[in-house]
C-alpha cells in the first residue's frame, strides 16, 4: 500500500522535476530568441574590432597582442590555409575545424557559429567549449590569409554574482524540499492519529483523545473529530438506555397481564375479581399498544428523510376537538377548562399534530391535582402562530427542563404507570420536523406552560 507520507515525496520530487524541464524548454526558448543572437552580435563585433587592430599593427607584436586578448576573457583560434591552428587562453575542448570555418579563410565571410550551434540540449549550448561555437572572420597575418576564430571564455561568464545566484537557488531548493518533506511528514502524523482514531470507533471505543494542536484546518478537522467521537458515545448511551427503558416498559405490563391471566385459571375467583382482573389486563394491553404506537411514530420521525403529508387546516378546530376528546378525564377530576381560539389555518401535517395536542393534553391533566385548572389558547401575530397550554399541576423541576424532551425520561416515578416517557419527545421531534419552536416554562408546585410557535 503507498503511504500518504510516499505519495507526498514522490508527488513533490515530479512537481520539481516537471517544473525543471519546463523551465529549462522556456529558457531554450529564450535563448534561441533573444540570447543566441545578441551573443552571436557581440562577439562578432569584438572580432571585427581585432581585426581592425592587427591590420594596423606590426608583425612582431602578433602573439603579444592575442595573448593579451585571451587574458581579457577570450578563446582565440588562428587558422592558416593549410589547416593548422594555434590557441591562445584556454584551449577549447574539441578543436576540429569545419568546412564553413576554413571556407572564410581569404574572404570576405563571416563564420557565425554561435547562432547555429546544436551539439548539445538546449541553451546549453550557450556553454559548449567547443572551436566551432565561436565567430569566425577572415585576417591578414604577415601578408597571408588566416581565419581568427574568437569567442568569451566559459570563466569570464560566472562572475562572484553568478556564482552567489546560483548558490541562493541551490540551497533555497534544498532548504524548499526539506521543508516540503518536514511539513508532509507532520501532515501524515496527524492524519495517522486520525485513522487510529477512526478505527478505535470502528470498535465502539469512543474515549478518544487526540494531541493535535494545530490552529488550521486539519486542527479543526480533530476538534470536530472528538465533538463526533463525544456525540458518538452519547448516541451509544442513549441507544444502551433506551433498549433498557424499552424492555423495562414492555416486561412490566407483560408480566401483569401473565400474572392475571394465571390467576383467572384459579376456579376459586369470584365473577367480581375475574371481571376485576380482565379489566386489568385489558388497562395492561391497552398500555402495551399506545406503548408501541408512540415507538413506531418516533421510528419514523426519526428517518429525517421521511417526508411528512402537510396541508391546510383549521388548528383551532383540531384543537376543540382534542379538547373535547379529553374532556371525560377533565370531567372525572372536576378540573376547570379555559380555551380561547383565534380562527387560525397553518401547512403542517394534521396527523402528526393531533399526536402533539393529545400528549401535550395528556400531560397536562396527568400531572395536574384534582379540581385544577387548564388555559388553552391559539392565536396569530403577524407570520407567527402561538400555541399555549398551561396547567397548574405539580410543575417540574428546573434542572429537569431540558431531560424531559429526553425518550423514557419521567420526572414523577410515582406516576410512571401512567406515562412511556415518551410523548415530549414526540412532541419535540414533530415540532422540529415543522421548523417550529418548543418553549417549557415551569415553577414547582405551580404548574408548567408549554408554548408552540409556528411559522
Amino acid at each position: 500500500m503507498k503511504t500518504l507520507y510516499k505519495q507526498y515525496i514522490v508527488v513533490t520530487l515530479v512537481v520539481i522535476a516537471a517544473s525543471i524541464t519546463l523551465s529549462m524548454l522556456f529558457l531554450g526558448q529564450i535563448y534561441n530568441a533573444q540570447i543566441r543572437p545578441d551573443t552571436d552580435k557581440e562577439n562578432f563585433e569584438v572580432a571585427q574590432e581585432v581585426k581592425q587592430i592587427l591590420n594596423a599593427m606590426p608583425e612582431e607584436s602578433y602573439n603579444e597582442y592575442f595573448r593579451s586578448i585571451a587574458k581579457l576573457g577570450y578563446q582565440v583560434t588562428i587558422a592558416n590555409e593549410a589547416g593548422q591552428t594555434t590557441h591562445y587562453g584556454t584551449a577549447f575542448k574539441k578543436n576540429d575545424l569545419n568546412r564553413a570555418m576554413s571556407a572564410i579563410i581569404g574572404t570576405e565571410n563571416v563564420y557565425h557559429g554561435i547562432q547555429g550551434y546544436k551539439e548539445t540540449f538546449f541553451f546549453m549550448n550557450y556553454f559548449a567549449n567547443d572551436v566551432q561555437n565561436t565567430i569566425g572572420v577572415s585576417i591578414l597575418l604577415s601578408g597571408e590569409p588566416h581565419a581568427l576564430f574568437i569567442r568569451q571564455d566559459n570563466a569570464t561568464l560566472f562572475s562572484e554574482m553568478h556564482f552567489l545566484i546560483v548558490s541562493f537557488i541551490i540551497i533555497s531548493a534544498i532548504i524548499i524540499l526539506g521543508t516540503m518533506i518536514f511539513l508532509a511528514r507532520q501532515l501524515v502524523l496527524t492524519l495517522k492519529q486520525l485513522q487510529h482514531a477512526t478505527e478505535q470507533i470502528a470498535q465502539e471505543n469512543y474515549d478518544i483523545q487526540l494531541n493535535i494542536a494545530r490552529d488550521d484546518e486539519l486542527g479543526m478537522l480533530a476538534t470536530q473529530f472528538q465533538k463526533m467521537a463525544k456525540r458518538l458515545a452519547e448516541n451509544d448511551q442513549t441507544k444502551k438506555d433506551f433498549i433498557n427503558n424499552v424492555s423495562h416498559d414492555f416486561q412490566s405490563p407483560l408480566l401483569n397481564i401473565q400474572g392475571y391471566a394465571n390467576v383467572l385459571k384459579d376456579s376459586d375467583n369470584t365473577e367480581e375479581e375475574q371481571i376485576q382482573y380482565l379489566e386489568i389486563i385489558e388497562q395492561e394491553t391497552k398500555r402495551l399498544s399506545a406503548l408501541t404506537k408512540q415507538l413506531l411514530l418516533l421510528s419514523s420521525l426519526d428517518q429525517k428523510n421521511l417526508p411528512i403529508d402537510k396541508k391546510h387546516f383549521a388548528l383551532d378546530q383540531q384543537l376543540k376537538e382534542r379538547l373535547f376528546s379529553k374532556r371525560w378525564k377533565l370531567d372525572d377530576r372536576q378540573m376547570e377548562l379555559i380555551y380561547e381560539l383565534e380562527p387560525v389555518e397553518i401547512y403542517a401535517d394534521e396527523h402528526l399534530f393531533e399526536q402533539v395536542w393529545d400528549n401535550l393534553l395528556s400531560n397536562a391533566i396527568r400531572y395536574s391535582e384534582e379540581r385544577g385548572k387548564i388555559i388553552v389558547t391559539c392565536s396569530k401575530k403577524e407570520d407567527t402562530v402561538q400555541v399555549v397550554i398551561h396547567d397548574y399541576g405539580i410543575g417540574i423541576p428546573e434542572e429537569a427542563l431540558e431531560k424531559v424532551k429526553e425518550r423514557f425520561y419521567r420526572v414523577d416515578r410515582s406516576r410512571s404507570n401512567q406515562s412511556s416517557g415518551l410523548g415530549l419527545a414526540i412532541v419535540t421531534e414533530i415540532v422540529k420536523r415543522h421548523e417550529g419552536e418548543l418553549l417549557i416554562e415551569s415553577e414547582l408546585g405551580k404548574g408548567t406552560k408549554v408554548t408552540i410557535r409556528l411559522s
